[in-house]
């Protein structure tokens, strides 16, 4: 498992379709193409906004620490049919649990829990691109 970082959000402009890009410790990015509910969550917790009601992450967070759970970290672990899957690992008392979700509800969550986010290796060999592709103006692979 690599770490990676939210770096940027956008949208693809060959599809129109809304992007979150993470860049990995190994200089890797990967681009994920999430929904309008899920950039607008995460969007809500990049900016360090607190909305004046709960949003969905944040009454999971919440719901987390009142019952002494701690989100440890999300976990990008495959790619498959052209859908990333991952899962939330938890601690509670000592004990880890997975869960599986999707990347995106995860990375909202995530950061929301101040947690690490992990890319497995085979992943990002079969969906990162170099940093220096974006940079060119190179529109990412669908993923």
């Amino acid at each position: 498992m690599v770490g990676a970082k939210i770096e940027s959000m956008g949208m693809n402009p060959g599809s129109g379709d809304l992007l979150v890009i993470l860049k990995a410790e190994t200089g890797k990015v990967l681009p994920v193409v999430i929904g309008a509910l899920e950039t607008q969550n995460i969007m809500v917790s990049l900016s360090g906004e607190k909305p004046p009601r709960p949003l969905g992450p944040d009454l999971f967070v919440n719901t987390l620490e009142l019952l002494g759970v701690r989100v440890l970290r999300l976990e990008i672990v495959e790619l498959k049919g052209g859908t990333f899957y991952g899962r939330l690992v938890l601690e509670e008392r000592g004990l880890e649990y997975e869960v599986d979700c999707r990347p995106s509800d995860g990375m909202a969550i995530a950061l929301r829990a101040g947690a690490a986010i992990l890319v497995d290796e085979k992943v990002l060999d079969e969906a990162g691109i170099d940093e220096t592709l974006l940079k060119q103006g190179k529109t990412p692979p669908q993923a």
